[in-house]
């Protein structure tokens, strides 16, 4: 068989050159020659020759080296080793990233800055690496104290909750500066309201006395959304009862608007638990973030945990002593009116559609997979069975005239309203914090659809980020959560090259090198989703929204019950980075537009 060699192109000749062609055992037979095995006899002599030749000369040269030298080698060895252990984790989140565009990419074409943002996001993970441990928070260090107790700081106290002991942390044991920073912070912070112990003789007195505020604003039911009053006060010349001097200073004064006061919920057992009950502060950072429930207020708790070195940071963090050390709502009046008005202080809040919020809320506290949280839910309200949720937002429709004063009175009526006096986890989110009054006071509001790359613009704002948000991980499966119950759960054991998670980024089911099965806990269930997870939206009320508003109205009722809620989440739900107050105070009211222009 012939064909044409197409070597004649490039040659002066024009005319066309044969060659035959061999079958290919014949043709490789005919190109492997004796001198060809020659060839590579000679360059394998070569090689070998000049190995030997390196190698005899290698003390010689090692023996030469000074001492500095020999230094300057052993640093950049481990320079190296700590570089290979990053490359490694840069390897692996971009074989993630290949690997979930098509079948985990949940964002449209419209997107796509997003899209991008989140895969950056991934490939910049920082990599766990234990000869350098000294550069990791605290709470990742090694466990090397196997103990629990209560913190030294912590009054002596007769009543003990559950979960009120730290573990794990020596410092909270035998050093009273913990939780605090500083001597500076301990000693703002630690102004405690005065509350006598129950069997006190001062404190039945105490408490009726202090309720009478509570009470009152209660009553009212539903803030009156100013949404600027510290502007409006402003202008009209109004004087605080805090400062009473103090005359167009724009001063945020919680106690001098009508909402239901800060340290409430330090004084009812039922119905209402104060405006300001759910604020948290990070004291190194000088940030005050509003805590909403159903909006990830638990992960941010054991956020503000791991920033104070607590190494069972996992564990369930609502009734931890340091916890309870940053909260707002426990400071004295003069304490939290300095915070409020302090400009170093930065407030911050996340916001849910609340449409899924409050999906959310019936499928954790109402139809809960757990039969004893619905057995609790039902003995509380005074039913007998799980109630639909067409039957749980009808009953919240119903508007009643005075507040529960304590959780004998609840009952039924306790489900009745969307007031002040609503459930924590279904009262609506601009209720919290003074956002329906001082929202120009919140440097940064975000929505909880954008949480993964809004949570570290805002951590990167004030200066967390780089100190601990990236070097945040959690542990997902049980197998893993060493220790007794969910109060006491253990550090997570990380292991060399291993990608560090980061505070509120998203893990992929194919991650295998963040030691997580891609379940979401709930302390003492793992519910599996296939989709991209991030740490604690473990009902999955998203992609259930529409099997359970399976009808217009039922939507428009909703929408109708939390319309305040609503005014403030069609500003942000399409915004992909964090808004001011200023700005959307000045959206919602035509007031706050015309005062802040001026």
């Amino acid at each position: 068989m012939a064909v044409w060699n197409r070597n004649y192109l490039s040659s002066s000749s024009a005319s066309p050159v044969k060659q035959v062609r061999y079958p290919a055992k014949t043709r490789k037979s005919k190109q492997f020659t004796f001198l060809s095995a020659l060839k590579l006899l000679l360059s394998c002599c070569i090689v070998f020759l000049a190995a030997a030749n390196v190698s005899m000369h290698y003390p010689v040269i090692t023996m030469q080296l000074k001492h500095h030298d020999i230094q300057n080698l052993v640093k950049k060895e481990e320079f190296l080793g700590d570089k290979k252990l990053r490359a490694r984790g840069r390897v692996n989140a971009q074989k993630r990233n290949n690997n979930g565009n098509d079948e985990n990419n949940n964002y449209s074409g419209d997107n796509l800055e997003r899209d991008t943002s989140r895969n950056k996001v991934q490939s910049e993970r920082e990599v766990f690496n234990s000869s350098i441990i000294e550069r990791f928070p605290s709470a990742l260090h090694p466990l090397t104290y196997p103990k629990c107790c209560q913190m030294a700081s912590s009054p002596k106290s007769s009543i003990q909750p559950p979960c009120d002991t730290v573990c794990y942390t020596e410092e909270a044991c035998n050093d009273e500066l913990y939780p605090y920073f500083t001597k500076k912070d301990k000693l703002l912070l630690s102004q405690k309201r005065y509350r006598p112990e129950r069997g006190d003789p001062e404190f039945l007195p105490y408490v009726k006395r202090a309720l009478q505020p509570c009470h009152e604003m209660n009553s009212l039911r539903k803030p009156q959304y100013q949404w600027c009053q510290q502007w409006i006060a402003g202008k009209m010349n109004l004087t605080y009862g805090v400062f009473p001097d103090a005359r167009k200073h724009f001063l945020v004064d919680p106690y001098a608007a009508k909402l239901p006061p800060p340290g409430c919920s330090l004084l009812q057992s039922g119905g209402g638990s104060g405006s300001y009950q759910h604020v948290i502060l990070f004291p190194k950072a000088k940030l005050a973030f509003c805590g909403i429930p159903k909006v990830g207020i638990t992960q941010w708790l054991q956020f503000l945990r791991f920033t104070i070195g607590a190494k069972d940071y996992q564990s369930f963090p609502h009734s931890k002593p340091d916890v309870d050390a940053m909260r707002f709502d426990t400071l004295q009046e003069h304490v939290q009116m300095k915070i409020l008005n302090d400009p170093e202080w930065k407030f911050a809040a996340f916001i849910r559609n609340p449409v899924e919020r409050l999906l959310s809320a019936y499928l954790d506290k109402v139809a809960s997979e757990k039969q004893a949280v619905r057995q609790h839910f039902q003995k509380n309200y005074g039913l007998n069975h799980t109630i639909s949720f067409r039957e749980f937002v009808n009953y919240l429709g119903d508007e009643r005239q005075s507040c529960p004063l304590s959780k004998k009175n609840y009952k039924i009526d306790g489900l009745r309203g969307v007031d002040w006096c609503a459930n924590p986890h279904w009262r609506p989110q601009t209720f919290f914090c003074g956002l329906s009054e001082f929202l120009p006071r919140f440097s940064f509001i975000g929505s909880l659809d954008h949480v993964e790359h809004q949570s570290r613009a805002l951590l990167q704002n004030v200066g967390l980020w780089e100190s601990h948000g990236k070097y945040y991980h959690w542990v997902d499966d049980k197998k893993e959560m060493k220790g007794s119950g969910f109060c006491e759960v253990q550090p997570p054991k990380l292991r060399d090259g291993q990608e560090l998670i980061g505070f509120q980024q998203r893990i992929r089911r194919d991650d295998s090198d963040s030691n997580t099965n891609n379940a979401t806990m709930n302390y003492g269930k793992i519910t599996t989703e296939v989709s991209d997870t991030i740490y604690g939206h473990s009902t999955n009320s998203r992609s259930k929204i529409d099997s359970y508003y399976n009808s217009p109205d039922l939507l428009e009722k909703v929408k109708l019950l939390y319309e305040g809620d609503y005014k403030l989440w069609n500003l942000i739900k399409d915004k992909d980075s964090l808004s001011s107050g200023v700005e959307l105070a000045s959206k919602l009211s035509s007031v706050c537009n015309s005062l802040a222009k001026n």
